[in-house]
């Protein structure tokens, strides 16, 4: 028994030709529709991805300004920390300079004896 063949069976319906080729050409633009909205959505997508990553990139700059701000700040606090310190040791010095220099003399006989053995 012969294999049935759709495209013949479909003539000898009494479908004509101008029927599967109007058909066809449906189901061309139909196809190309689809193709127009695939392109269209990956341009959205494509537009919001570009978005969000300008978005965190931006988040991620604010916060290493932040960072690198905070830790200035901190230098200039130890900076400051530093030069009060010398600045009341430079007063001690003044004050009670026969002290100060022996101490002096006992941390430098202390370094010594450590550093002999």
């Amino acid at each position: 028994m012969p294999a049935a063949n759709p495209t013949t069976d479909f003539a000898r319906n009494g479908t004509g030709t101008g029927q599967t080729s109007s058909a066809s050409k449906d189901v061309e633009a139909q196809i190309q529709q689809l193709r127009d909205d695939i392109a269209a959505l990956t341009r959205s997508v494509a537009a919001v991805g570009n978005e969000k990553a300008s978005e965190y990139k931006g988040k991620a700059r604010r916060v290493a300004n932040d960072a690198a701000d905070a830790s200035m700040q901190m230098v200039e606090a130890a900076r400051d920390q530093a030069l009060s310190m010398e600045r009341d040791l430079e007063r001690q010095i003044r004050t009670n300079p026969i002290q100060a220099v022996a101490i002096a003399a006992g941390v430098g006989f202390l370094f010594a004896l450590l550093t002999r053995r």
